[in-house]
């Protein structure tokens, strides 16, 4: 478990360098629409709707766990 937490931190401290390195601005085409928006929001929204597909996957996936039952004779 104490792993899996300092992975984390890891990610979370690498995310935080790379997305404070990419500050411009870029424009983004969403069907019709052009909108400006900087490099680190969009990294972040791309992030985040990442994580929460991430989740719902892993949950829909993931078969609950079954009690085992015993048969007494």
């Amino acid at each position: 478990m104490k792993y899996k937490i300092l992975f984390l931190m890891f990610l979370i401290v690498l995310f935080t360098v790379f997305v404070s390195q990419n500050t411009s601005i870029i424009p983004i085409n969403i069907l019709f629409w052009k909108v400006e928006l900087s490099t680190i929001v969009v990294i972040s929204i791309s992030f985040l709707i990442g994580m929460i597909l991430g989740f719902v996957i892993i949950s829909l996936f993931s078969a609950p766990k079954k009690e085992e039952t015993t048969v007494e004779n």
